[in-house]
C-alpha cells in the first residue's frame, strides 16, 4: 500500500512540472513535405504549466500569424494543427487534415 502511494505521489508531481518549451525560432529537420515553413514559438505559462503558444509561420512563406494553440500537457492544438513538445527545443508539428508533419528543432 505504502509503495502504491509513493507511485502514485511520484507520478503527480511528474505531471505537475513539465518541461518549459523554449522561444524562439525553430526549423523543419525531418518530415514529409519541402514545403513546411519555420516557425516562431512564443510559449505562454500558467505557474509551471504550459497553457498557450504563439506561432508565426516565417521564411519562405513570408509572415503569417501570429496564431494562438491552447496546451494541454505537452501538447498544443486547434481542430487542424497540433503542435506535441519531445523536449524544451524540440517539438513535432502535424497539420491533421493534409497528414503532414515535420520534426522541428530550435535553430
Amino acid at each position: 500500500m505504502k509503495i502504491l502511494l509513493l507511485v502514485l505521489l511520484f507520478s503527480t508531481i511528474s505531471q505537475a512540472s513539465p518541461f518549459k518549451p523554449v522561444r524562439g525560432l525553430y526549423i523543419c529537420h525531418q518530415g514529409n513535405e519541402e514545403s513546411i515553413c519555420d516557425q516562431i514559438l512564443k510559449p505562454f505559462f500558467t505557474g509551471d504549466n504550459l497553457s498557450a503558444i504563439s506561432v508565426e509561420y516565417v521564411g519562405w512563406c513570408g509572415s503569417m500569424g501570429p496564431y494562438i494553440y491552447s496546451c494541454e500537457n505537452d501538447v498544443c492544438e486547434n481542430e487542424g494543427l497540433k503542435f506535441e513538445f519531445r523536449d524544451s527545443t524540440h517539438f513535432r508539428w502535424e497539420n491533421k487534415q493534409y497528414k503532414i508533419y515535420c520534426e522541428f528543432v530550435k535553430k
